[in-house]
Formats: structure tokens, C-alpha cells, sequence
């Protein structure tokens, strides 16, 4: 069984490529997945040597080609004229790891910001500036000429693709959200669902009544809100009664299958993964993403399986297997704070997933990890690292 770390440029700058390396490969870690282009974020980083907390926008940690066409990403105002990855690749080579591209695509609030037609239209017409729609042609050009570029300019393993979708299934994805309506999984949903231009135009063009859908989306969404209608209400028997809303969502599943044929395409050498499981394998429908579709495109998925306990890590990658398509499935595994705070918890999560058949792990993240929970993940490599 492989292993994989995932890790933000600043941590291996700051401690140093050569010395990350070796930690990482007494651990029995073989592979870094790195974050190449990513959605804002601060980070706590308990044993940087330089600094405890680092604050980025959306933005590449590289700078972009000219192959652009309308959008491109908006490289780190930190790097200056410095390229990290490009740092990071030159340093990397004459250490044991291979390097894999952690790569954010929809999830971009930065260039939502910048460019709000290029966004999510929730049923009232708001434009939801934390996520790109994959709907849009520019937004397609945009994450296939983002994949080309990383794959041309670095010799990458794999290319792991993250939000490369409609979001999390779900309206809401600032980082200071505030709303105090109980609207559940199907309110949240509902508001989160597409109405840009694209999306009505895609679905009018299936012979699809889209201001009925629109209208339906709208009036359960006050209804939930206003307290008369079931905020627990399954999104799944709710569409069964509403078929109209139903046929919509199909439209999308199948113009996001056509984008990563696209994206398929704009890779050469590495192999593509896609990151599954956010809040559940089983809502991947929920983003757009039919993985038995999918798996056509793509090497393998990571199913992101930041649970507690053995048995739920377990049965998070085992409905990944059966909703896959027969793509290989990888797992992620988050060793520490919220999800796991102890080592022998750790440890059966890594057994479980390594005897469900999971051909290689990546934990996460080298940088947001004590020392104390890096040596759990070494002890729970061992018996696979010999």
C-alpha cells in the first residue's frame, strides 16, 4: 500500500524540501500531494519554524502560462517574483517523493469576487461567489487550460482534482456563512442548485419547463424557511415527487460528465484522480458528479474518508467501490483534530481501509499536523512499509 501527504507550499519552503523529505520518508510517506491552486484559507501550522498561522486568497502558488483564454488564476501576491512550485520541483527531484498536484477548481471566491457572471445563480438570482459553474463555457475553457498548464509545466504523478464540480450540494460555502434558518439538507440544496444563464439555457434545450423548476425551487426553499414545510424532508424523496426539479439536475450530472472528457484530455503523462466523499460518498450525485460516468475519465477517485472510527472510514470507502464504476479508489484519512485524537484510533482506520483493499492512503496535512500525530501516522505505516 502506497502513502501520500498532503501539503501547502509554505511548509515545505519554510522546514525545507530536503528536510521534509527525509521525515516523510522515515514515516513511510512516498508521495506529496501539493497544493498548486486552492481556494482561500489561514492555516494553523503547529511546527513551522517560521511563522504559526499563514493567510492566503484564492490563488495558484505558480504563475500561470499564456495559454489562457478569458479566466486564469490568480497567482499568491506572496510569492513576489518567486514560483513555488517551481521552487519546489527543482528541489524535490533529488529527494525519494514523487509529486502529485493538489489542484482546487470551482471552489474560488477570488475569481468569483472578480467575476460574479462566472458564478452559481441560486433560484432568486444571487450570484454564489464561493463557487465557479462548470456549466459556463469559460469556466470549462478555465479548468481544462488549469490542468494543462500544470501538467506541462511539472512532471507530475497525478493530477487530484478538487471541486471540479457544483460545489458541496449545497448554497453555502463562504467562510463567515451566517444564517439562522434551519433549512436542512434540502433547503441548502435547493438554494445551492444552478440558475445561471447556462444552466437554464442546458436544461430549456432538454425540453425541460425551467421557470416551473425555478418557481418550485424557490417557493419550497421560503416554505422550509417560514417554518411550513419539513426541513428534514430527504432531497431524494423530494425530487421523486417533483420530477420536473429532478430532470434538471440530470442536465448537469451530464454537462459535468462532459467536462471532465475535457479535461481527460488536457492531461498527458499523469494519471487524474477526483476527491470524493465530502460529507458523504453518497451526495456525489448531489455535486453533479455521476461517478459511474466519471470513472470513463479518470484514473482513480479519493474517497475522503475523515471519519472516527474504523468501521465508518470503512463504509465510506466501500460505497465509493460500489458507486465507482470500477475506477480505482483511494482513500484520505484525516489523523487528527476534528475527526481522530488518538493513536490507536488512527491505527484501525489505516488497518481498516489497508484490508478493505485501498491501494494507497493519503493523510492529511504535513503542515496542520503536530509532531505527536506525524509519529502516529509513521507507527500506523509500519507494518505496510517494510
Amino acid at each position: 500500500m502506497k502513502a501520500a501527504m498532503w501539503a501547502y507550499p509554505w511548509d515545505l519552503l519554510d522546514e525545507g524540501v530536503n528536510t521534509v523529505a527525509d521525515q516523510l520518508g522515515a514515516m513511510g510517506v512516498t508521495e506529496i500531494n501539493l497544493a498548486t491552486n486552492y481556494h482561500s484559507v489561514q492555516t494553523f501550522l503547529p511546527h513551522n519554524p517560521e511563522r504559526r498561522t499563514f493567510f492566503a486568497h484564492a490563488s495558484s502558488y505558480f504563475h500561470p502560462g499564456e495559454d489562457y483564454d478569458d479566466v486564469a488564476p490568480i497567482p499568491n501576491e506572496t510569492m513576489g517574483d518567486n514560483d513555488w512550485l517551481e521552487q519546489i520541483v527543482e528541489q524535490i527531484q533529488d529527494t525519494h517523493l514523487s509529486l502529485n498536484s493538489w489542484t482546487v477548481g470551482c471552489h474560488n471566491s477570488r475569481l468569483g469576487m472578480k467575476r460574479p457572471d462566472l458564478t452559481l445563480e441560486s433560484p432568486y438570482g444571487d450570484p454564489l461567489v464561493f463557487g465557479l459553474c462548470p456549466s459556463n463555457p469559460a469556466v470549462q475553457a478555465y479548468l481544462r487550460n488549469l490542468v494543462a498548464d500544470l501538467d506541462s509545466r511539472a512532471p507530475f504523478e497525478r493530477i487530484e482534482l478538487e471541486t471540479f464540480d457544483y460545489f458541496y450540494g449545497t448554497g453555502f460555502g463562504w467562510h463567515h456563512e451566517k444564517y439562522h434558518t434551519r433549512l436542512g439538507a434540502l433547503g441548502e440544496f435547493l438554494f445551492g442548485l444552478c440558475f445561471c444563464d447556462h444552466c437554464r439555457s442546458n436544461a430549456a434545450d432538454a425540453g425541460i419547463d425551467v421557470a416551473s423548476a425555478r418557481e418550485t425551487c424557490r417557493t419550497t426553499i421560503d416554505a422550509i424557511a417560514d417554518g411550513n414545510f419539513d426541513s428534514e424532508r430527504s432531497v431524494k424523496e423530494w425530487l421523486a415527487d417533483h420530477p420536473m426539479v429532478a430532470d434538471y439536475i440530470d442536465v448537469r450530472t451530464s454537462t459535468l460528465t462532459s467536462v471532465f472528457r475535457l479535461l481527460e484530455s488536457a492531461v498527458t503523462d499523469a494519471e487524474l484522480g477526483y476527491y470524493v466523499g465530502f460529507f458523504g460518498v453518497e451526495r456525489s450525485w448531489m455535486h453533479g458528479a455521476d461517478l459511474d460516468a466519471l470513472a470513463d475519465f479518470v484514473d482513480y477517485y479519493t474517497v475522503v474518508a475523515y471519519e472516527s472510527s474504523r468501521d465508518t472510514a470503512v463504509e465510506q470507502y466501500q460505497t465509493a467501490t460500489d458507486l465507482a464504476g470500477g475506477a480505482s479508489i483511494h482513500a484520505g484519512v484525516l489523523p487528527g483534530h476534528p475527526a481522530v485524537h488518538d493513536e490507536e484510533t488512527n491505527s484501525e482506520i489505516v488497518r481498516g481501509l489497508a484490508d478493505a483493499g485501498a491501494p494507497r492512503l493519503s493523510f492529511y496535512n504535513y503542515g496542520l499536523l503536530p509532531e505527536r500525530n506525524l509519529t502516529w501516522i509513521a507507527n500506523a505505516l509500519e507494518p505496510y512499509s517494510r
